[in-house]
């Protein structure tokens, strides 16, 4: 007699350690598998449902009806002949055959979300708007129509979100719908606009920014040898005005032309022409790339690894303290625990644009010349257009911050 049971397949896991909830089915000392299309981890599975998880009330439900629609498509089939004696295989593929696709309505949440990915977007935004997708249908428990979103089911949603998400990281899930919500009335799929008198909150965010002194002892600081070159490149990142991590690992050595560093922004496809001062050439020339203007991605595939890995690296840099533990083994040898005093607590490569415009502010640089720096509107928008902007005016700001970082003297004068 076939059977089904739901279970959690840990072997194909993930970086993120979750694995995969199938359904097996049994038959003819045979086994089979289908995807449920959920992941969790090992932790949040008690071997029958989803545990300790916001969302799991409403998994394990849609785990249930998924389960129940298959028993009853073997039910249906056992009445044909030889049944009895097909594998379990057999019997998948003949209920993967009969399955036809529902064609998702033209105003469904996920056909919506699918047409405006197909946008010339990046894949970094690609990926937020599905996980913000993704929350939705969690949410929701199935594909809803776009116009069944409305005020009260935004502040539904939001609450749901509320239940692993902060104020910052709500907002970017109902600013992406919002986006979407745009799209649809812009293209008339749907006439009545959820956010109309809907405000999406945000909090301020924290300041990475750091004092000149702290940054002075970090650079000075004598780390290990494998810290070194993390904290290399930081610098170098703060040499170039704060570099974003992606821009200066990806760049090509073509980018560097007459002394100058010229690339267009992965973020906002805006272009930056950068003076490459003296500290910031001392340190390209030390992680000189073969096929890349730095070495990084000539050794690693994903930069965001090494990202990760400079993080960690950045995060322990300090002096470290050594405590000798208490025993009752008088003959022991005693135990000692190291500890780590981090001389920048949760120092991130963004830290290094933050502190390049608070330090610009600091010795008196104006505000626009920061913002041209940083590659940020300013102004009137339409009146910009007609400004051109004086390239030098933010080379002679990089070399002051450079020099106030250094505690050289420079000329306080714009």
């Amino acid at each position: 007699m076939a059977s089904t049971k739901l279970f959690l397949d840990l072997r194909g896991k993930a970086k993120d350690g979750k694995g995969s909830i199938l359904i097996s089915l049994s038959h003819n000392h045979s086994n089979a598998k289908f995807s449920t299309g959920y992941r969790v981890l090992s932790e949040n599975w008690n071997g029958r449902q989803v545990i300790n998880q916001p969302d799991s009330q409403v998994i394990n439900l849609n785990l249930i009806e998924l389960k129940n629609k298959l028993d009853k498509e073997i039910t249906l089939l056992s009445f044909n002949p030889g049944f009895q004696d097909m594998s379990a295989s057999q019997i998948k593929n003949e209920i993967e055959q009969k399955r036809v696709p529902a064609k998702k309505p033209k105003d469904s949440v996920s056909r919506v979300f699918s047409e405006y990915l197909e946008q010339d977007l990046s894949p970094g935004t690609k990926t937020l708007y599905r996980s913000t997708l993704d929350k939705i249908l969690r949410y929701t428990g199935k594909d809803i129509l776009i116009s069944e979103i409305n005020h009260k089911w935004l502040i539904g949603f939001e609450k749901f979100l509320s239940n692993t998400r902060g104020v910052n990281g709500r907002a970017i899930d109902l600013r992406n719908l919002r986006a979407i919500c745009n799209y649809a009335v812009n293209t008339n799929i749907i006439t009545e606009y959820a956010f109309k008198n809907y405000s999406v909150k945000q909090e301020a965010t924290k300041k990475r920014s750091i004092s000149v002194e702290k940054l002075r002892e970090f650079y000075h600081f004598p780390c290990c040898k494998w810290q070194e070159k993390y904290r290399d490149y930081f610098f170098l990142m703060f040499f170039l005005i704060g570099i974003n991590a992606k821009d200066l690992f990806m760049a090509s050595k073509a980018a560097v032309s007459c002394g100058r560093l010229e690339y267009t922004r992965s973020k906002t496809h805006k272009s930056y022409s950068i003076k490459i001062e003296p500290e910031a050439q001392k340190l390209l020339d030390r992680y000189k790339g073969k096929n890349y203007l730095v070495e990084v991605m000539d050794h690693c595939k994903d930069y965001h690894n090494f990202l990760h890995d400079m993080n960690d690296a950045l995060g322990m840099i300090g002096p470290e303290t050594t405590e000798e533990l208490p025993s009752d083994n008088l003959f022991a040898e005693p135990l000692l625990k190291h500890t780590i005093e981090p001389i920048i607590p949760d120092i991130t490569t963004y830290f290094a644009r933050h502190t390049w415009a608070t330090f610009a502010y600091e010795i008196g640089i104006s505000f626009d010349v920061i913002s041209q720096a940083l590659g940020h509107s300013f102004g009137n928008r339409t009146t910009a257009v007609y400004v051109r902007t004086d390239q030098s005016k933010v080379d002679v700001a990089n070399r002051k911050v450079i020099d106030f970082f250094l505690g050289r003297s420079f000329d306080t004068s714009d």
